[in-house]
């Protein structure tokens, strides 16, 4: 009893860290990525608790298992979503869209989920249930893994997304295999005496692994987007120069003027920073610790703003700007 509970609030505690972490980024970037992980873990956590229910107070546990074995709705909410957020992120990763095929797998995946519980109960029945989830698990981990030797093979962020694709791949298997051992030699499913272990420590050493990995990601991009940039006041000691690009980290003074004109966040300003610099977006997102389409998008959105087309005419923007305040 006191091992669930401290296991539990261990659990509970790297979900509600990650989440915080992940729930912070989002409010200060914006960017739709971390809001999907803080809901992803988020659902973790409610459904940690409810295991944590189910093996500490023996009354619930009676009530719960004998409402799954009749209609698991918690169960089938929990893995729907989980799935449907876990598709959206890794596509959002790779800036792209679900496609048709893919809302196919989900519409079938709740059908499936939907249909299973209708069956006499039975050891097949349950784990007819859960495969399909650690089936969808390993798909996740393949298209994680091809999409990341297309796009981002070499990037920091690409290591991250390498590393979880692989995870994936095995913990899936890993889950199968303990849930059938289980299922079929463990739990207990005659309704007049039904006992069944709600609990996969396959699932949970897969979600530990996924904290840490984001934990470290996370942590290094919150360091990166909270660094204080000196703001030098180098009117007096401003020399003249041709190559405003060059002596860029002289200027920092007027590129914060820079970015108040045209309304640049923090994050476009490192990556206009980086743009100035003649670095391409490969670059830029290695550097940053972000995906190739999180800097396009960026990337985007500052030509809106300066009101250009090219890379070159950000340039020119900027040495205009510059001069301009230079002669004042």
């Amino acid at each position: 009893m006191m091992f669930n509970y401290i296991y539990t609030t261990f659990l509970t505690i790297l979900y509600t860290v990650v989440m915080s972490l992940s729930l912070s980024l989002y409010l200060k970037e914006r960017e739709k990525n971390y809001l999907l992980v803080s809901l992803y873990f988020l659902l973790l956590i409610l459904n940690g608790l409810i295991v944590t229910m189910s093996e500490t107070f023996q009354i619930f546990a009676n009530d719960y298992n004998r409402q799954f074995m009749v209609n698991p709705i918690i169960e089938t909410i929990y893995y729907l979503a989980t799935f449907g957020i876990a598709l959206k992120l890794v596509t959002e990763l790779f800036e792209e869209k679900i496609t048709t095929y893919q809302y196919g797998i989900y519409i079938v995946f709740a059908l499936w989920l939907i249909v299973v519980p209708f069956m006499a109960n039975s050891a097949l029945k349950v784990w007819l249930y859960y495969f399909p989830s650690q089936l969808l698990t390993v798909y996740l981990g393949i298209y994680l893994l091809i999409h990341n030797r297309k796009m981002i093979p070499k990037s920091s962020l690409g290591k991250y997304v390498k590393l979880i694709g692989s995870l994936a791949i095995f913990f899936g298997l890993a889950i199968v295999v303990e849930d059938t051992f289980i299922i079929y030699f463990r739990d207990i499913y005659h309704t007049n005496m039904l006992k069944i272990h709600n609990r996969n420590v396959s699932e949970d050493i897969f979600h530990i692994s996924l904290c840490l990995i984001a934990i470290k990601y996370f942590l290094t991009n919150y360091q990166k987007s909270n660094e204080e940039v000196a703001v030098i006041d180098i009117r007096n000691e401003k020399k003249e120069t041709n190559d405003s690009v060059s002596n860029f980290e002289e200027d920092e003074y007027y590129f914060e003027r820079f970015m108040d004109k045209y309304g640049i966040t923090q994050r476009e300003g490192e990556i206009l920073e980086l743009l100035l610099q003649r670095k391409h977006n490969q670059e830029i997102a290695n550097q940053l610790y972000l995906s190739l389409g999180t800097v396009k998008t960026h990337t985007h959105n500052i030509f809106i703003k300066l009101q250009v087309e090219k890379r070159s005419e950000v340039c020119e923007v900027w040495e205009a700007f510059e001069k301009s305040e230079l002669t004042q």
